[in-house]
Order: C-alpha cells, then sequence, then structure tokens
C-alpha cells in the first residue's frame, strides 16, 4: 500500500507538470479528478465498511484436540463497490501451531455478494474457546485509502480430550482382590445375592450358618460383585496457563477418563476427585453419567483452586472404595508412604505421569501397589506402562 500511495504522488506530480506545460481545459480537468479521488474513495469505502459484514458459518464447534479441520467464515459485501480485498483481524486456532494467534485473512468480494473461507485449524490442548473477528479493514480498488472498523463476532469452540482404549483385564486381579476383601468385611451383613454350595478353599466366614443347620450341608453367602465393587479416582489436577502445564493438565484428566471409562465397561462404578472443594465428586454409575463426565472435564477452568494429592488421600473413605486409581506427576517420598498404607486395605494404582521421561530412582515394581510409569502424554505410552506395570505385578 505504500508503494501504491508513492506512485500516486508522482501522478499528481505528473498531472501537475502536464496542466502546467500544457494548459487546457483536458489538462485541468485530469489534474482535478486525480486530486479529487482520494475524497471520492475515502468516501465510498467508509460507506462500503458501514455495511461490511464478517460471521462464522457454525453456532458452536465441539470437536477433538490435536484434530485439524477447516474453520469457514463468510463474509459479505452489499455495497456498489467491490471489496479488492476485505482484511479481517481474527482470533483463531492456528493449523501449523497448534495455538490461538491472531490471523490476517484476506477476501476478495464483487459488488452485491458473499464468500466463504475456509481457514485451517488444529489445537493442541483441550478446554472451552473463543474464536473472534476483530476487526475489518477496507481498501479502495487503488489501494491508497484503507479504513477499519472495531468488529465483534464470536463463536464458542470446545476441544475435547483425547478418548484411550484401555484393556479392560487390568482390573482382572484388581477385581478378585478387592472382591475377596469385600467378603470378609460383609460376612456379618444379609446384603448377599444368593447362597451356593460349599467349595474348596471358601472361607467359613462366609458360611450361611442358619441354612446350613437346615439343610445339613455347608452353603456359602454368594455376593454380586458388579455392584459391590467401586472405584475412587483421584487426579492431582493444578493446571498452569502455560504450554506444559497445560499439556500435564490434559493428561491428567485423559488418563482418568480412560480409567473411568475402563472400569465402567467392566461394570465398577467409579467417583472422581480433582481437588475442588466448591462441589461433590461425580459419580459414574451408568452410560449417561460418564458422558456428563467427561463433558465437564472438557472444559475444566484453568483457575480452579485444588488441594494437593496428599490431602485428598488422607480424605478418601478407602472402606468405601474396592480400587483406589491415583494419576499425579509426583513422586515423593511421602506420597509414596501414603500410597502403601492405602494399599493395605485397597488395590491400588499409582499412575506416574513421568512427562520429564527421567528414570526413576526407586525400585517400586514389588511393592503392595502397582506403580504406572507413563512416559509420554501419547495412548502408546499409557498402554505399554500399564503392561509393564502388569507383568512385573506378576
Amino acid at each position: 500500500m505504500v508503494r501504491n500511495r508513492v506512485l500516486y504522488g508522482l501522478t499528481v506530480l505528473a498531472c501537475f507538470g502536464f496542466s502546467m506545460a500544457y494548459y487546457s481545459k483536458i489538462t485541468q480537468i485530469l489534474l482535478f479528478v486525480v486530486l479529487l479521488y482520494p475524497l471520492l474513495a475515502l468516501i465510498m469505502v467508509i460507506l462500503q465498511l458501514i455495511f461490511a459484514k464478517a460471521e462464522f458459518c457454525a453456532d458452536r464447534i465441539v470437536i477433538q484436540k490435536e484434530l485439524s479441520f477447516g474453520l469457514m467464515i463468510r463474509a459479505h459485501n452489499p455495497f456498489i463497490i467491490p471489496a479488492v480485498p476485505m482484511e479481517l483481524v481474527c482470533s483463531l486456532p492456528d493449523g501449523d501451531t497448534g495455538l490461538f494467534a491472531e490471523k490476517r485473512l484476506f477476501i476478495s468480494l464483487p459488488a452485491f455478494s458473499n464468500a466463504e473461507i475456509s481457514v485451517k485449524s488444529l489445537h493442541r490442548f483441550r478446554g472451552g474457546f473463543t474464536c473472534e473477528i476483530r476487526k475489518i479493514y477496507i481498501v479502495d480498488p487503488l489501494r491508497i485509502i484503507r479504513v477499519s472498523k472495531k468488529y465483534e463476532c464470536s463463536i464458542p469452540i470446545v476441544f475435547l480430550p483425547r478418548r484411550f482404549e484401555l484393556d479392560g483385564s487390568i482390573f482382572q486381579s484388581a477385581v478378585e482382590q478387592s472382591y475377596a476383601q469385600k467378603q470378609l468385611h460383609s460376612a456379618d451383613k444379609e446384603d448377599f445375592s444368593h447362597v451356593r454350595d460349599y467349595r474348596d478353599g471358601d472361607i467359613l466366614q462366609m458360611v450361611h450358618w442358619k441354612l446350613t443347620a437346615k439343610q445339613d450341608e455347608l452353603m456359602i453367602k454368594q455376593y454380586d460383585s458388579t455392584n459391590d465393587l467401586h472405584a475412587a479416582v483421584l487426579c492431582d489436577y493444578d493446571q498452569k496457563s502455560d504450554a506444559a502445564g497445560m499439556a500435564r493438565a490434559d493428561m491428567v484428566i485423559e488418563t482418568a477418563i480412560a480409567f473411568v471409562k475402563t472400569a465402567f465397561d467392566r461394570g465398577i462404578h467409579s467417583t472422581v476427585n480433582i481437588g475442588d472443594l466448591s462441589g461433590k465428586p461425580p459419580f459414574i454409575g451408568d452410560r449417561g453419567a460418564f458422558e456428563r463426565f467427561f463433558d465437564m472435564m472438557s472444559v475444566m477452568p484453568t483457575d480452579l483452586e485444588t488441594e494437593d494429592i496428599i490431602s485428598m488421600i488422607d480424605r478418601l473413605d478407602k472402606s468405601g472404595a474396592a480400587i483406589l486409581i491415583i494419576i499425579t506427576d509426583k513422586l515423593t517420598d511421602e506420597l509414596i508412604e501414603r500410597v502403601k498404607n492405602a494399599a493395605q486395605q485397597v488395590t491400588v494404582f499409582y499412575v506416574y505421569l513421568n512427562l520429564s521421561g527421567q528414570s526413576i530412582e526407586a525400585d517400586l515394581a514389588n511393592e503392595r501397589f502397582l506403580f504406572v510409569n507413563v512416559m509420554g502424554t501419547s495412548e502408546d505410552a499409557l498402554k505399554t506402562a500399564l503392561a509393564q506395570s502388569i507383568t512385573g505385578a506378576g
């Protein structure tokens, strides 16, 4: 545009010199038209800018993070003068960096026309964000006049966390161990589902003595393992606004979702505690509850005040859970001691998000709990760590 203005200035000087050398009505009219053009162009551009519009083609977008998509924007030029081009200043997720950035879009519009443009977009982190069109620029056909106006058009966009698929067999040994513990604790209660004949290896505390006396055969109380089992998931959620903090928080959330879904598919109910003291931890007992939990975790705010993971373990009522899943990026002596104590009552998965990839000095393979050393932020990293922990425990 600077070059066009320089050329226009040279044209004015040339016309002025031509009118002085060849004094006539034609040269004077030519000079007058050249001098008058900026004023007429400014008026036309301002009128065009008043009526110009731009908008997003959707009311709301929900899409998985790290998935490339085309963000559609529609521009309107309801004026008699072409917009060549119309410039839009927007805040959009950049398809190359995967972060929100200011982008300038150029759209050429004939008179009385509309046009749509698709912007390659992608975002690396889950959460709720807002795409905005902040300003519109209009230039004249000779590109020497440029006028702008502030513009307010936005669209909410939610980037969903990834859904990791874990092998349901990871809970098999935990289910058996926890079920046996629950049988011992519930032996004196009359909440069993049915009775059966005695088998070698059955615990005497599970004998139904009244029915045994009547039938003169040992009868064993049988409990419904599906309804008895319950998993408590503790998430060390402490999201920072920088890229590393957002990646860490996303991995905590995605790991929690993966364990909850795997447990739900195995008939195990779950409660998930992210350390938020303002509300009751959600209970996931059916498909609808899981989807609501997934939606809530998708838009978890960055400024949420949470308690530390050790306090969450201390406050947990371990008598109500058969499986305890701890998801954290911390590995301290104090935390390991808390996990050891918890493992005396319930089956514990200590999921350590080792995002730095550093080696671990302590040998936790032979502890009572299952230590899951996740070295990365991918689904394969989580699956590999789970397989190694179960193999080591076996």
